[in-house]
């Protein structure tokens, strides 16, 4: 009987090892989840974003004065760098940092002339209005009506899907109807 036993507990011991190998030498089902967020990723690929383009004029003390298309985003000292500083040209006059705006007019100023009003808007409130497609949200929330999370709402909706092309486009952030659009139309710019 101590033979049987010891067979039958072989048997067992055999079956377990070989049931264990099968449950260890599959493959793991995680692979199933990293497919997935690799397709997630291809669906949403970095290109969708249209990137606009803005045109600026500069003239004064430069090389080339001419009508320039740069990106949008770009700064005072980006368009200077095309239309290359004459040496009587004065930059210091300039804020360089400054964001660009369609359809601006720049001035380069010689040295020793007097400061010169340039016509590039800022994106702080102006008397006109806050430019949405290029203020913080500070900047936003100094318009009646936008607290933090309508500021925050309108910064994912740019960073989501590109600058807003008409002010009617602002409806299509989740807390703008059109009561609220309508109420803060003087206060806000869209090209």
């Amino acid at each position: 009987m101590e033979k049987w036993k010891q067979v039958i507990i072989g048997v067992v011991v055999v079956l377990f090892l070989g049931v264990g190998y099968l449950f260890y030498s599959k493959e793991p089902e995680e692979r199933v989840v990293d497919e997935f967020v690799v397709e997630s990723e291809e669906v949403v690929p970095a290109e969708t974003v249209e990137r606009l383009e803005i045109v600026v004029y500069v003239t004064g003390a430069v090389e080339y004065p001419n009508v320039y298309t740069v990106p949008e985003g770009a700064r005072v000292g980006d368009v200077l760098s095309l239309a290359v500083l004459t040496d009587e040209a004065d930059p210091e006059q300039l804020n360089l940092a400054q964001l660009l705006v369609d359809g601006v007019k720049i001035i380069v100023p010689k040295k020793g002339d007097a400061p010169i009003a340039q016509e590039v808007p800022s994106t702080e409130q102006e008397p006109n209005g806050v430019h949405v497609n290029s203020a913080t949200k500070d900047e936003l929330m100094s318009v009646p009506g936008i607290g933090p999370a309508k500021a925050d709402a309108i910064l994912n909706h740019l960073k989501v899907n590109g600058p807003f092309k008409t002010y009617e486009d602002l409806g299509d952030v989740k807390g703008f109807g059109e009561k609220t659009l309508e109420s803060m139309k003087p206060y806000l710019l869209v090209p």
